[in-house]
């Protein structure tokens, strides 16, 4: 069993409910290394995770709730076209990066109706239960990582990889669509 401070390094497939994918760290070849409480990932691939033992492979489904969180209306922003844009041509589907106290936001273009732009803050993956096959191929117990560690850094994972690489999603698939 996994505890809360194992550092982990797993390969992943995730899916959608009709099964396209959108994210894999197998195609890549390059797994993923994180620290098992630190919020890195989606709750529901946490706990999935905890639960397994090193070279198992489960496949699980994530509900929206324990994903990218329920879709939420409220973080639909209507803004001043000009203001914010200037004469800078925009299309639905557009994204910016909005600074903030707690750092940068990235807002897409929902809609555009005139001189109003409705901006979008909800992950393109708000509102999906997601399905994840994943395998875990190595724990390291205790093991906390920090931003640049590698693998080699906690001894026993035998891949170089620095910080958090973050999801590269396929841009083949239309979000909107599914």
């Amino acid at each position: 069993m996994l505890n809360i401070g194992d550092t982990v390094k797993v390969h992943y497939t995730g899916k959608f409910t009709n099964g396209k994918v959108f994210d894999s760290t197998v195609s890549t070849g390059e797994p993923i290394m994180f620290t098992l409480g630190d919020d890195m990932m989606i709750p529901g691939f946490e706990k999935a995770v905890l639960e397994m033992s090193e070279n198992d492979i489960v496949t699980v489904t994530i509900p929206a709730k324990d994903a990218y969180g329920e879709y939420d209306e409220e973080l639909l922003l209507e803004v001043n076209k000009q203001e914010v844009f200037g004469d800078k041509e925009i299309k639905k589907g557009d994204t910016i990066q909005a600074p903030t106290d707690e750092g940068v936001v990235v807002l897409k273009v929902h809609k555009i109706k005139g001189d109003k732009v409705i901006l979008d803050g909800n992950s393109d993956l708000a509102g999906k239960d997601l399905i994840f096959e994943i395998e875990l191929l190595e724990v390291k117990k205790g093991a906390r990582i920090d931003e640049g560690d590698s693998f080699d850094d906690l001894g026993s994972f035998d891949d170089e990889m620095g910080g958090d690489e973050g999801f590269e999603f396929d841009d083949s698939v239309d979000i909107n669509s599914l």
